[in-house]
């Protein structure tokens, strides 16, 4: 039986690499399309649950706000984008 070479554990480990990446991407694009779905069906249930939901997405913006980064900035587009859609 013949050892693993070095370029074909190395090649393996990269496929594992990207594969977990692309399950990672995948999972993100679905927790997104959940979290907007949820936020349109709370927003169009009154006037009192889209107040209450800008309400607390405001101090999720807020805490994002303080971390300063580029992924919290992001994070923050995304939030303003979903509570404008009524």
């Amino acid at each position: 039986m013949m050892p693993n070479s070095s370029p074909n554990v190395a090649s393996r480990l990269y496929a594992l690499a990207v594969a977990k990446d692309t399950a990672n991407l995948v999972d993100a694009d679905a927790a997104l399309a959940l979290a907007r779905a949820s936020t349109r069906t709370l927003m169009a249930l009154s006037p009192q649950a889209a107040t209450l939901m800008r309400k607390f997405a405001q101090e999720e913006i807020d805490r994002l706000s303080m971390e300063c980064t580029e992924e919290s900035v992001g994070s923050i587009a995304i939030i303003r984008d979903a509570v404008r859609v009524s």
